[in-house]
């Protein structure tokens, strides 16, 4: 028997006793962990041929602006060409480009894997997976192969684990009717979900075995089912469980649905939301502009997180979930009464990029890295060109890789990203921005130093010309600032000046306040050696200091992970770490200090320490006698029902050890192996 040992102390415990296997992992109705990760500008890919490749894409979203994104690996795809297929890619994002907090959508069984039922009101068969009620875990504690799904799940996280952090559980799941209020009484049908064609407490039991095999593997990521746009889909997952029979609570079902996600991944559109009815003027009152469109993403979560603490999830009855957007725009041009433009798809990304950070949503995934048909002169164009007027370049399927422009949209999320990113949303500095009610924005905090976005709020239908007076007040003590503009990523021009008097527009402007010209100090690091580790060693805890006190940040090649100044290490090889301070408007950034270290395998060098059956730590029920075996000495002995024994050995280090016993007798009994603080190992 092989164990690893990460703690100093080791204590093995016999306990007679019937032997169980608990695979089951903590809930997300028992513990939330932390999100501390930055704020991402992400996109999601497309499909577009014309020799767009999935790295290509990832390249030209980086080029954007983007820090993240959301591809898919479907089983049908990397069952077919083997489950490495995109490794190298997934490598290049994270490892060459930077990505960070990736989000992977999970589902589309291969044939041989697909549930080929069709269920009541459905014209074709399932598009989930065979087997999802069969057994995740196998007794001794692996996961079941002939449950398609938990297999698919668990080769998923071995192979790509490093590189995602959330996984989406089917895209788009409540696909289908629209919001149907019978959700608020009974489970969706089948034939009212088009992406998944299948009993609801199915999706459910994905859910659940998502969670299993992921927080098993990687507890530190995040289960997500795949952006929802419904609240009653959701008001259902937290309704019932996976239980096949009507999703009804049992023991072998304990929990309904929200057990089993610690993070809500949803999707919104803002433009068929831009309209309410008058019953003043029995007819629609439009609200067609990009203030309103941006603030639908805000309206969106709030109703989905309504249906999250009518259940509980508050925070004090059960954790509350992360939430994260994983896909929105608005079209470029307007289809039938959906009124849009160039200015007002641009201004809505700007806008709904701050209200995001403004409103605590975790991540934002734009729909999409390119458009897939050509912008036409007319200011309205049919339903089928809607979603195809979105994303950050103009229309891929007729620009080769090289020759991609970026649209309007796509300067003004660049822009945004250049001056926005790893600044964090400051509360107390908006507020102390005094933002009078037709203006809006916010204040974004980084090493002490603050960028400001501000924007007049626009009344009018079919408009994205408005402006409004403003003036930083003068408890913040502002000489001057530098204005940016959203096409600042392409122009590269700001202007000087004073900090009151300003007129704000429609469109969002960018603000640094008190951007000084004297000569910059120099700065240095101070960056703690290294020493050679032990694949599989704790996480390592970074540290390096700037003289001038500012954040240092670093940066990892090699068989690791980085996670803010914590190093995890992935492999054996050699791991080189870069400290970095880029310096701000009193001091220069800092010369780079790097260093590198092995990472060596686990030594086969062994000790081998004997305990005699007499020298226990403690015991209950159990008596000795003298042994005639070779030695002679003690030997354990009478055992009962419910006695047991404890001994304890001390490990100089982490590693790989052996452990043998010599135990003689007919009655059924366990081993158990503990840490220092009584975990049981194995």
């Amino acid at each position: 028997m092989k164990l690893f040992f990460t703690n100093y102390f080791i204590a093995f415990v016999f306990c007679f006793c019937t032997f169980s296997v608990l695979a089951q992992q903590p809930t997300a109705n028992e513990s939330v962990q932390s999100y501390t990760s930055n704020f991402e500008y992400g996109s999601n890919l497309g499909y577009y041929s014309n020799g767009w490749t999935d790295k290509l894409l990832v390249t030209s979203i980086d080029k954007a602006g983007g820090n993240t994104i959301r591809p898919t690996l479907p089983e049908s795809f990397v069952d077919k060409w083997g489950y490495p297929i995109r490794l190298s890619e997934f490598q290049y994002y994270t490892n060459e480009l930077g990505m960070k907090d990736i989000t992977c959508f999970i589902e589309g069984p291969s044939d041989a894997h697909r549930d080929k039922t069709i269920y009541p009101g459905c014209t074709s068969s399932s598009n989930i997976f065979a087997n999802l009620y069969q057994p995740i875990w196998n007794a001794d504690g692996t996961v079941n192969t002939n449950n398609y799904y938990a297999n698919y799940v668990y080769k998923l996280v071995q192979l790509y684990g490093p590189y995602v952090r959330n996984w989406e559980v089917v895209n788009e799941p409540d696909l289908g009717a629209n919001n149907p209020a019978e959700w608020l009484t009974r489970a969706p049908l089948p034939s009212e979900l088009s992406n998944i064609r299948a009993p609801f407490y199915n999706y459910i039991r994905m859910l659940r075995i998502t969670w299993e095999v992921v927080k098993k593997y990687n507890p530190d990521d995040f289960v997500t089912p795949g952006g929802i746009g419904h609240t009653n889909f959701l008001d259902a997952l937290l309704r019932y469980t996976d239980n096949p029979n009507g999703g009804a609570v049992t023991s072998q079902y304990p929990n309904k649905g929200g057990a089993y996600f610690d993070m809500l991944s949803y999707h919104v559109y803002p433009t068929f939301y831009l309209r309410v009815w008058d019953n003043s003027i029995k007819g629609f009152k439009y609200l067609r502009n990009s203030d309103y469109a941006a603030t639908q993403i805000v309206n969106t979560k709030n109703e989905l997180e309504a249906v999250l603490v009518k259940y509980g999830y508050n925070g004090a009855t059960y954790p509350k979930k992360h939430i994260i957007l994983t896909e929105t725009n608005i079209s470029r041009r307007a289809v039938d009464w959906r009124y849009s433009s160039d200015d007002m798809q641009r201004n809505f990304t700007i806008k709904s990029l701050v209200l995001a950070q403004k409103n605590n949503i975790k991540q934002y995934y734009l729909f999409s890295s390119g458009e897939s048909v050509n912008t036409p002169s007319t200011e309205t164009v049919t339903g089928s060109s809607e979603y195809a007027l979105m994303g950050l370049y103009e229309n891929l399927k007729r620009d080769v890789p090289g020759s991609e422009k970026l649209t309007p949209q796509g300067k003004g999320f660049k822009t945004t990203s250049m001056l926005l990113h790893d600044y964090k949303y400051d509360a107390a500095g908006t507020a102390a921005l005094n933002l009078p009610t037709n203006v809006e924005g916010g204040a974004f905090k980084k090493d002490g130093e603050f960028v400001y976005v501000l924007w007049a709020k626009n009344p009018n239908d079919k408009s994205e010309t408005f402006s409004q007076p403003y003036s930083f007040p003068s408890a913040l003590n502002i000489s001057n600032v530098y204005r940016y503009e959203w096409d600042y990523s392409v122009t590269g021009k700001n202007t000087q000046q004073s900090p009151t008097g300003i007129t704000l527009n429609t469109s969002p402007s960018f603000f640094e306040a008190n951007v000084s010209t004297v000569t910059k100090q120099a700065q240095s690091i101070t960056f703690s050696d290294i020493a050679d580790q032990v694949y599989g060693a704790a996480p390592i805890s970074l540290k390096a200091t700037a003289s001038s006190g500012l954040a240092v940040s670093f940066k990892v090649s090699g068989p690791a992970t980085l996670s803010g100044s914590t190093l995890t290490l992935t492999g054996t090889g050699t791991v080189t770490v870069e400290a970095s301070q880029s310096g701000n408007t009193t001091y220069n950034a800092a010369a780079v200090v790097s260093q590198s270290f092995l990472v060596n395998a686990v030594s086969t060098t062994t000790t081998s320490t004997k305990i005699e059956a007499e020298k226990y730590t403690s015991m209950s029920g159990i008596k000795t006698e003298n042994t005639t075996d070779t030695g002679g000495g003690q030997n354990v002995g009478r055992l009962e029902a419910g006695n047991w024994v404890k001994y304890t050995v001390s490990v100089s280090s982490a590693g790989t050890y052996n452990l043998n016993f010599r135990v003689s007798g007919n009655a059924a009994g366990q081993f158990q192996v503990r840490n220092s603080s009584g975990s049981v190992l194995k």
